[in-house]
């Protein structure tokens, strides 16, 4: 009887050693759900050592402390404490994202309200301006090119092109009747012109005043004695400086100006009286309409 409980006793503890020695090599397996260099990363295992090795020196450290290792619970608990920490790090992640995206939403939001406040000009297809108040305030253009018919001295075509918000080449082609040269002719200017300040803004009308230079030629006919076969030619500095009123909701403008001018005059005109230089001011108003 004895002998017999011995045997059983015997081959429970074996039973029992094979398990264990079971458990141990399958708690240090890879899974099937893994690759190797993730199974090396779970195991902990040296950065100079490969899989193989890792695992069988897990398996001996296992075999020494008696089979009370704990590898894949503890590993399952590394695991948890990593999920743990991940999900915060997410949750913090997350956090700055959702208060990033509430900052760029209130950017957008002010950026928005802040492009509601500009009004656009010629029929809506050229720039945008500040709103203002009524008072005056810096310019800024809401159009692109434009041209239009000017009447006065001279009178003709007329053409406007704003190179940024506030500057603009401004040109005309035309002619000058019976001015203080007594004669008639064809009239050729281009001007540069400076839009320092909006005396009045309204949501119809901005009314900027600007102020340039430019340069003018002028070739005219002069009568004397009877006899009017007589020629002239002038070219000469021009000093703008006018009034626009320029609508928000139409693609028009008008505009007045005076332009003192500085003339130095040539041909038959010189010949006869000698007069090299001439200087005079200039007055006309215009309508333009405006196509961006």
């Amino acid at each position: 009887m004895r002998r017999q409980v011995a045997l059983v006793i015997a081959g429970t503890g074996v039973a029992l050693a094979a398990l264990s020695s079971a458990a141990f090599a399958q708690s240090y397996a890879c899974r099937d759900t893994e690759t190797q260099p993730e199974c090396h990363t779970r195991l902990r295992c040296k950065s100079d050592e490969d899989l193989e090795t890792c695992q069988q020196r897990l398996r001996s450290q296992a075999s020494d402390r008696g089979g009370d290792d704990r590898g894949d619970g503890g590993d399952d608990s590394d695991r948890g404490n990593d999920d743990r920490s991940d999900r915060g790090r997410s949750r913090s992640d997350d956090g700055g994202g959702r208060d990033r995206a509430r900052g760029s939403d209130r950017g957008g939001r002010d950026d928005r309200s802040r492009s509601r406040g500009r009004r656009g000009g010629g029929g809506g297809r050229g720039r945008g301006r500040d709103g203002g108040g009524g008072g005056s305030h810096r310019f800024v253009a809401n159009k692109t090119f434009g041209i239009g018919l000017e009447l006065g001295e001279p009178s003709g075509l007329n053409g406007k092109y704003f190179a940024s918000p506030n500057v603009a080449l401004d040109f005309g082609l035309g002619a000058i009747y019976s001015h203080y040269y007594y004669g008639d002719g064809v009239h050729l200017y281009g001007d540069v012109l400076f839009h320092p300040v909006s005396l009045a803004s309204n949501p119809s009308f901005e009314l900027p005043f600007y102020v340039g230079v430019g340069l003018r030629y002028w070739e005219f006919d002069y009568c004397y004695m009877d006899l009017c076969t007589y020629d002239g030619a002038t070219f000469g500095i021009r000093i703008p400086f006018g009034l626009a009123v320029d609508f928000n909701s139409a693609p028009l403008d008008l505009f007045f100006q005076l332009v003192p001018v500085i003339d130095f005059v040539d041909e038959d005109y010189y010949d006869r009286f000698g007069n090299r230089r001439h200087t005079g001011i200039d007055a006309s108003l215009g309508l333009r309409f405006w196509f961006n």
